[in-house]
């Protein structure tokens, strides 16, 4: 059985900052990466271009049902010191609109960055090698010792330090399929229920199929049994599935968690969210009084996507095809009033294999946030999606990773996360 000092389950990005930081405090460190690869994910994010980290940071950002703790955390480790951190590796900081990037725009430059210094610390990686479970140690008497022995699909390690990074159940095709959460269940940790967050969300068949390929500048209000959940506005993409875009995302992982209880959970789509409902009525009729020959299918020409248009012209109880001036007052205002809210029942979620991140996790009341290292299991560290926090669209994610990597690694190497 070989021996190791800090061993790193899993080689994202929050595992290569943790084995970084191991390494930068003196230790021994392996990495151990399933794929083929390590950093596969980070890879994929923004579309390849790696939003990294966000200037505006606020708590409202990360979800958590502990959300002082995580933002408590956060401060340990926060975006001014992570461009610092990774200008200091050669990454210099794109910025748009607050939303920092690799200045190359490229998620391999960033990812190259990474494994170049773990190669400079002399840091371990073993690829395409699987972890099967984290056993505590006893000696011949059977008594607890202190240190891990991790068994792989080829061997054993003696692990004083395991810092687990496996991320959670989001993108399984880069690795993520939740195998974190089974080498724990043996510590009894306090679990908050998964859910895929940051993902589209499914309507009606004949809904979609009639606005796929269609995108608005719209507003989502996402309601459970006449309680708002979430809402949020931008680009929206009406997909042959249902309803996506960044919009969407945010608002997601509310609607999984409301289905899971078994509630009934409706979107609101607001088509022209600048407008109130007044000046939008008046803008009807006022291109009525200029030609009112026209079709209802013409008379929002110009002002919304063509099948948007005729899903809201048939939700209103009209055709398409109706003379503009034949249109009654009712039903003008029925139009407006769709226009301005048209709610649809939500039947679902994208599940894990689209969504870009998971709900839930461990309870960070489990960990100690200075150092990430689990309370009840003392020489196991958690980072990441593994733990109950996820960010909003944005480079939030990230930030949550390259933090408690950055708090998990020092407190493997024996430094505490504050100093």
């Amino acid at each position: 059985m070989r021996s190791v000092e800090v061993l790193v389950v899993g080689a994202g990005a929050s595992g290569m900052m943790a084995g970084i930081m191991a390494a930068r405090g003196g230790r021994r460190v392996l990495l151990v990466e399933k794929k083929e690869r390590p950093g596969k994910k980070l890879l994929a994010t923004g579309n390849g271009r790696c939003n990294y980290t966000n200037q505006r940071q606020e708590p409202w950002c990360y979800r958590s049902q502990s959300p002082e703790r995580a933002w408590e955390i956060l401060q340990s480790f926060d975006p001014e010191r992570t461009v610092a951190w990774f200008r200091e590796i050669g990454i210099l900081p794109g910025n748009r609109q607050g939303y920092l990037y690799p200045a190359s725009f490229q998620a391999a430059s960033l990812l190259r960055a990474l494994e170049r210094e773990m190669d400079r610390l002399g840091v371990a990686l073993h690829r395409e090698e699987s972890v099967e479970r984290i056993e505590r140690r006893r000696n011949f008497k059977g008594t607890w010792e202190e240190g891990y022995v991790v068994v792989t699909d080829r061997g054993k390690y003696l692990a004083e330090k395991v810092i687990v990074s496996t991320g959670g159940m989001a993108s399984p095709a880069h690795g993520s399929t939740g195998d974190g959460y089974g080498f724990l269940e043996q510590f009894s940790l306090e679990m908050v229920p998964l859910h895929p967050a940051l993902c589209s969300l499914v309507t009606e068949k004949a809904i979609a199929k009639r606005w796929a390929g269609n995108r608005v500048q719209g507003k989502v209000s996402l309601m459970a049994e006449g309680t708002l959940l979430a809402q949020d506005r931008g680009e929206i993409q009406l997909v042959s599935q249902g309803i996506s875009g960044i919009p969407v995302f945010q608002v997601s992982r509310y609607a999984a968690s409301a289905l899971a209880e078994g509630r009934r959970v409706t979107l609101c789509l607001d088509s022209m969210p600048d407008w109130d409902g007044e000046k939008l009525l008046a803008e009807l009729k006022r291109r009525i009084r200029w030609n009112g020959s026209q079709s209802a299918g013409d008379l929002l020409e110009g002002m919304l996507p063509d099948r948007l248009s005729g899903v809201l012209i048939r939700g209103s109880g009209l055709s398409c095809s109706d003379r503009a001036e034949e249109i009654s007052e009712d039903g003008l205002e029925r139009l407006a009033g769709r226009i301005k809210n048209y709610e649809m029942d939500i039947l679902g979620v994208a599940g894990f294999e689209k969504a870009q991140t998971t709900a839930g996790g461990i309870s960070l009341s489990e960990v100690d946030p200075g150092t990430m290292e689990v309370v009840k299991a003392p020489g196991i560290y958690l980072t990441g999606e593994l733990l109950d926090v996820d960010g909003i669209c944005g480079g939030y994610n990230l930030q949550w990773a390259w933090t408690t990597g950055y708090l998990a690694g020092r407190g493997a190497a024996g430094a505490s996360g504050h100093n």
